[in-house]
């Protein structure tokens, strides 16, 4: 497991070394994810925002559910990018509206990788969908294995 986090940070540093003109901000985010059971969501998000209007996004989130007679808390760390096509013909609305999104995120946990993609308005509210694959058991809960999606509320801390 350290592993798996040492090779994640390596990674976004890596990224956010190469991506030289970048505007940061950071975000808090709530939200509801259904995966395997209902999910309260809460974390921190760090937006890059590139040259192109597109963002690279850092998380740290934890889901919390009240599961099997007891408060559980499964805490993640994900890596994302947030397309956004201004003037896209295949979408009519692109020139008139700079910040609709088509976002990809992973989300790793202590016990699953969570590929995911969907869509954000304005950057702020994000439906996504995606399925979790497990890859160490926890012998205190069930599988968590699944389908899952959600729909998260990105509050910025400070003005664009």
């Amino acid at each position: 497991m350290r592993n798996l986090w040492l090779g994640l940070l390596l990674l976004t540093s890596s990224i956010g070394f190469a991506q030289s003109k970048s505007t940061s901000y950071i975000l808090l985010n709530a939200g509801y994810e259904n995966w395997q059971g209902s999910w309260g969501n809460v974390g921190a998000e760090l937006y890059l925002v590139q040259n192109n209007h597109s963002i690279i996004a850092f998380s740290a989130n934890a889901n919390m559910g009240y599961m099997q007679d007891r408060l559980r808390v499964i805490p993640e760390a994900g890596i994302g990018y947030l397309f956004n096509f201004k003037n896209n013909g295949m979408d009519p609305y692109s020139s008139n509206l700079n910040a609709s999104f088509y976002s990809i995120r992973a989300e790793v946990s202590p016990w699953t990788i969570s590929p995911k993609a969907g869509i954000a308005v304005l950057g702020l509210l994000e439906f996504n969908a995606g399925y979790a694959f497990e890859f160490n058991e926890n012998k205190n809960f069930k599988s968590m294995e699944g389908f899952r999606f959600g729909l998260k509320l990105h509050l910025p801390t400070q003005l664009f």
